[in-house]
């Protein structure tokens, strides 16, 4: 038999039976269509999460520290962190001014943060505020701002504000072209225009020492410690982040210099303030920025031979790839179970097949046809609910997951400025679905072949048809 005669004999013998062939295929459909839909989402989530860090640059970069940093984190880990010994070589100007001659390194700066209080009109929220040079200007996320720009000098009193610390202070921010578009406002907050808000001044309130004297420490602690506030100007809002927040990047941003001459206590606890005096530290963290991600590998292993502790997101890579393997594998497991149950169907279908047929298999082997033959004719037509259960399933598993992006995308990240695709199809996940929905199904034909292969021709005659 060639290749084409089988392809029709076993079109044909399955639509003679299309009303059980359609169940079969549904199983087939729905078991194709969960496997992809639910790997398609690991391979979706950890593609957005790297991607996110891409963009930002945070795989050619690392922050220098006075304490050691564990990625892997784990009890065992953290003790083992917070026995390692501070960093040797003292954060300050001059170290700062070595990383700058190497020729690895692109942006180097201190990253200086401080609890401060925003004052706009007349609303008030507490937040962090945080240092960049005018070198990041051209630095993602730095160089795609929501609206306005970035600041004009490293000493100039101007700020980039977040979205989200705006919805703190009680405005809904949204461009000319957004509230055009009606979308959905919070009740609870104003709805502003973006170029409304650049271009007013906030106050910073942050704590300083006004008195180190005993005398004014015997007085009281507001003689010793109190608020003072400095003006500076709304220049740029940036943009809201998926897949970071708060917790990994300050809410307030100033030029470098206006961050070194802002008032404030200098530490957070006392245990920091000793610590810095003891060991010379100027500033708690230094910021590099390298040209190139090989580029930070020489530069780590320059900060290993100097003994001073940093913190690189790249350490945590492998980590985090073997977390999303882990991820995949059991999502994998589960659509592969509904796979399974319709390999089952196919078994039932065939040995159906086999019994409705068992005279024309009779007829078949009497006028020369071989077991072989037999057997290919059902490989080929369960690997044919295999193939248009895959294509079927893929559809399927397609679909689910464009509906479900625009649920998500409409009802939970409304206000977002680009479309998260929470799913991925890459070629190699659409190609082996194919294939293994084709393997499943060839499985699940071997025993009715070879049953079917094995009926004797005179027994299959006597059957009354």
């Amino acid at each position: 038999m060639t290749l084409t005669d089988l392809i029709i004999m076993a079109r044909q013998n399955l639509w003679r039976t299309r009303l059980r062939t359609l169940l079969t295929l549904i199983g087939v459909i729905i078991g194709i269509g969960a496997l992809i839909a639910m790997v398609s989402f690991g391979i979706g989530l950890e593609k957005n999460i790297t991607e996110k860090f891409k963009s930002n640059d945070l795989f050619t970069s690392l922050t220098i520290s006075t304490k050691a940093f564990n990625f892997k984190g784990g009890p065992g880990n953290r003790n083992k962190a917070e026995k390692k010994e501070a960093t040797a070589v003292p954060l300050n100007d001059s170290l700062i001014s070595v990383l700058q001659k190497k020729p690895e390194v692109a942006i180097v700066y201190p990253r200086i943060n401080l609890p401060v209080k925003v004052v706009l009109t007349k609303d008030t929220a507490a937040t962090n505020s945080g240092s960049l040079p005018m070198a990041m200007a051209q630095q993602p996320p730095y160089n795609e701002l929501y609206a306005g720009s970035y600041f004009s000098g490293d000493s100039a009193r101007e700020a980039l504000v977040s979205l989200n610390f705006l919805r703190s202070l009680g405005y809904e921010v949204r461009t000319k072209e957004k509230i055009a578009a009606n979308t959905e406002v919070d009740s609870g907050l104003r709805l502003a225009r973006a170029d409304t808000i650049i271009g007013k001044e906030i106050i910073l309130l942050s704590t300083s020492l006004k008195s180190t004297s005993p005398l004014a420490m015997m007085a009281g602690i507001e003689n010793v410690i109190g608020e003072e506030a400095t003006t500076i100007k709304i220049v740029g809002i940036l943009k809201d982040e998926q897949f970071s927040g708060p917790s990994l990047r300050e809410e307030v941003l100033l030029p470098v210099g206006t961050a070194k001459s802002l008032p404030s206590l200098g530490f957070d606890r006392i245990s920091d303030l000793l610590e810095n005096k003891t060991r010379g530290n100027q500033y708690a963290s230094i910021y590099v920025k390298t040209k190139s991600m090989e580029d930070l590998g020489k530069i780590k292993t320059y900060l290993d031979a100097q003994k001073i502790n940093y913190f690189a997101v790249d350490d945590g890579l492998s980590e985090m790839k073997k977390a999303f393997l882990i991820l995949d594998s059991i999502l994998g497991i589960i659509g592969l179970i509904s796979l399974l149950v319709a390999g089952f169907g196919i078994v039932n279908t065939m040995l159906m097949s086999i019994l409705e047929r068992k005279r024309e298999i009779g007829i078949m082997k009497a006028v020369g046809g071989k077991n072989r033959d037999i057997r290919m004719i059902f490989f080929f037509e369960a690997g044919f609910i295999g193939f248009v259960g895959a294509i079927g399933g893929i559809t399927l598993g397609y679909g689910l997951t464009r509906i479900a992006n625009l649920i998500v995308n409409k009802q939970y990240i409304k206000n977002a400025d680009e479309y998260v695709d929470l799913f991925s199809f890459p070629w190699w996940l659409v190609g082996g679905s194919v294939l293994f929905s084709i393997l499943i199904s060839l499985l699940a034909g071997l025993y009715p072949a070879i049953r079917a292969s094995s009926i004797h021709p005179i027994e299959a005659l006597r059957q009354e048809g």
